[in-house]
């Protein structure tokens, strides 16, 4: 029976989830907007004489580290920098045709919806295997972000600053080695070792998005098992992904 005034932000929407579907993806449409836009401004002053780190960029020391506007020898190109700003802007208008859907056309809560996959994803705060539902789905989007991660520096190769070129990096899928650089991740000075730690994460979380799905929590929900918590995990995994 709670109610909000205008300047409220999300907690207008708490009990809309179509509205809160909107309100994320008119954010993830200002990033991608953001990001393409930002790549488009450094591309355009970006001086390779200079290093980047004189030049205040932000965009293009990302790219350069997935081995994106370089050659392998770690010489700019700026091959594919363009597409994937122009893809970036694409994509925001995506986002921002979705979000004015969701708040205009589309039903105010997304259990009225006529589409019976999408009632699924009602938000239930006080409904942990509602919540615990939609975790589950997010991990596995995130454990498919670590694959092509992985896949990406094995086929096409990422920036190596030992070597300071652009080279091929296949996993190291040692499991004693990521149990043991969970300690001293600082200290890792191995591609490989980066990329296994990748590999294994990706399993990890395709694994446990699908217990999440398929399984209710085994045990009762207590305040240390997330009775609490889980909602805000729910929605922070939401909130990343559209970042990611």
């Amino acid at each position: 029976d709670v109610t909000y005034g205008w300047w409220a932000g999300n907690a207008f929407v708490t009990n809309r989830s179509g509205r809160f579907i909107a309100s994320h993806a008119a954010h993830t449409g200002l990033i991608s907007l953001a990001a393409g836009a930002n790549t488009l401004f450094e591309f355009s002053r970006f001086d390779p004489s200079v290093p980047m780190g004189n030049q205040g960029l932000v965009s293009i020391p990302h790219l350069a580290a997935i081995g994106i506007g370089f050659d392998e020898a770690g010489v700019w190109t700026g091959a594919g920098v363009v597409t994937i700003a122009i893809l970036h802007l694409i994509l925001s208008m995506v986002y921002g045709a979705g979000g004015l859907l969701h708040a205009i056309k589309f039903p105010e809560k997304i259990e009225d919806s006529e589409v019976k996959q999408a009632q699924k994803f009602k938000l239930e705060w006080d409904n942990p295997d509602n919540q615990t539902f939609i975790l589950g789905h997010h991990l596995i989007f995130f454990g498919v972000a670590n694959i092509w991660f992985v896949e990406w520096a094995r086929v096409h190769g990422i920036y190596d600053p030992a070597v300071e070129a652009i080279r091929q990096v296949n996993y190291n899928l040692d499991l004693t080695q990521i149990w043991n650089h969970q300690f001293d991740f600082i200290q890792i000075d191995s591609l490989e070792d980066v990329m296994g730690g990748h590999a294994f994460l990706a399993f990890f979380q395709i694994g446990g998005g699908a217990f999440h799905i398929a399984t209710k929590q085994i045990g009762t929900y207590t305040k240390f098992k997330g009775a609490e918590l889980l909602s805000a995990e729910a929605i922070l995994s939401w909130s990343l992904a559209g970042i990611g």
